[in-house]
């Protein structure tokens, strides 16, 4: 299987720590859209995401409100494509560049999608994040986890990420993380 994250930009460093993060997920989490919060059994558990930003790992500074937003519409149409659910008239023009990237990697890759945008938890580290896919290469023949840059222009590009170390620097800021939650609790941060 192979973890996969869209983005509509440049690949990131950080996008390896969150594609880590993501590997460990391993079971089903309820998810409220409105605020984005994941709960288990009624704790709400911090995302991948939010740890990232508040341990510093995550630059967005050049993200504006157009760029977010329009990442959301790349997101949502790529996942409405994957699920067979998307109207064909309701894609925007400035996003139908990106859902093309998508469609052509998909064609040319031979990526097959099995999971599009299925919130999910760790149950072992006690945090939650929504993978963009979950998928095969054919005879799997692809990286473990990766980026698809798509591009306003039509184009993508696959970022494989193979450094193991990766899982290993992302525990360590979730540790840190969760140790700043429990020890500088109405402390300044």
């Amino acid at each position: 299987m192979t973890l996969l994250d869209k983005k509509t930009g440049r690949a990131e460093p950080w996008a390896a720590l969150q594609l880590a993060a993501y590997s460990l997920l391993d079971a089903p989490v309820e998810f409220t859209e409105d605020g984005h919060i994941y709960t288990f059994e009624g704790v709400v558990l911090p995302s991948v995401t939010q740890i990232l930003e508040a341990e510093g790992a995550v630059d967005t500074t050049f993200y504006d409100e157009y760029s977010r937003h329009r990442g959301s519409m790349v997101h949502l149409a790529t996942h409405l494509d994957d699920t067979g659910e998307l109207d064909e008239d309701s894609v925007d023009p400035v996003i139908r560049p990106y859902l093309e990237a998508w469609r052509r990697f998909k064609r040319e890759s031979g990526f097959t999608v099995e999971y599009s945008e299925v919130p999910m938890m760790s149950t072992a580290y006690r945090y939650a994040g929504t993978p963009d896919v979950l998928g095969r290469f054919p005879e799997n023949n692809g990286p473990a986890r990766a980026v698809v840059e798509l591009h306003e222009d039509g184009k993508y590009k696959l970022v494989p990420f193979t450094d193991r170390r990766d899982t290993n620097i992302w525990l360590s800021c979730l540790a840190y993380h969760n140790w700043k939650a429990n020890n500088l609790r109405g402390k300044k941060q």
